[in-house]
């Protein structure tokens, strides 16, 4: 197991005004201190430092760290969440900045926890780091039968769709409703994507998703890849 590095951006000082520095943004995201993330970002407002540099020089490295070691498993769920937390707090003062500059969110994801299924942490953390990727996220909950999706992605016009589920007696509802997009006659206008802990790269394969999130790090990486590839447009 390697211990994962603080990714820097590169050039980050071209893009900051003399003698500031990004190193305790960086460190109070990774350790979950949201109130020095919100005044942070708040002096970078101030500082007419542009929203979207904010985001990708400010927010991201110390993010991405611990997603990093979220998925080597180093750190787990509570240390995730917190992170997630000062993440969220900035993100919250940015995102009118953003839309103002008109902005487009990266594709619009419809996340929910499928039928007789009521555990909603996993999909919770991913709903957060979608969001934080620049999805437009559309979260159903928990118990969500197979027509709520369909309409949801239909209302919305998903790009993709997610599917979680904690338990082995739910998790065939992943597939149910695939098959139901598939009646529906959308499956060809969304990429499908499963997880949760019953779940693996040959139930994907099996229940005909489009990819499988081994943990909430995977997923973004996923639906950032897959909501590049092409689709059939929603009428």
């Amino acid at each position: 197991m390697t211990e994962p590095v603080l990714q820097i951006p590169e050039g980050w000082e071209a893009r900051a005004p003399e003698g500031w520095e990004w190193q305790t943004l960086w460190e109070a995201v990774e350790e979950g201190d949201h109130r020095y993330a919100h005044e942070r970002v708040e002096q970078a407002i101030e500082a007419n430092i542009d929203p979207r540099t904010i985001l990708d020089d400010g927010l991201f490295p110390g993010f991405t760290l611990q997603g990093d070691r979220f998925s080597e498993q180093i750190i787990f769920i509570p240390e995730m969440l917190i992170t997630a937390r000062a993440m969220k707090t900035g993100l919250a003062l940015i995102r009118p900045l953003l839309a103002a500059q008109a902005e487009k969110p990266v594709g619009t994801f419809v996340m929910g926890t499928v039928l007789g299924d009521m555990h909603d942490i996993g999909q919770s953390i991913v709903t957060i780091m979608l969001e934080n990727a620049g999805f437009n996220v559309i979260n159903l909950g928990t118990d969500v039968h197979p027509d709520r999706f369909i309409e949801t992605a239909r209302a919305e016009q998903a790009d993709l769709v997610g599917f979680s589920a904690l338990l082995s007696t739910t998790v065939y509802y992943q597939k149910v409703t695939i098959e139901e997009f598939v009646k529906a006659g959308h499956r060809g206008k969304v990429k499908i994507l499963v997880g949760g802990a019953p779940t693996t790269q040959e139930w994907a394969d099996e229940c005909g998703a489009d990819g499988w999130g081994r943990d909430a790090v995977q997923a973004v990486k996923l639906a950032l890849a897959l909501v590049k590839q092409p689709r059939e447009t929603w009428a």
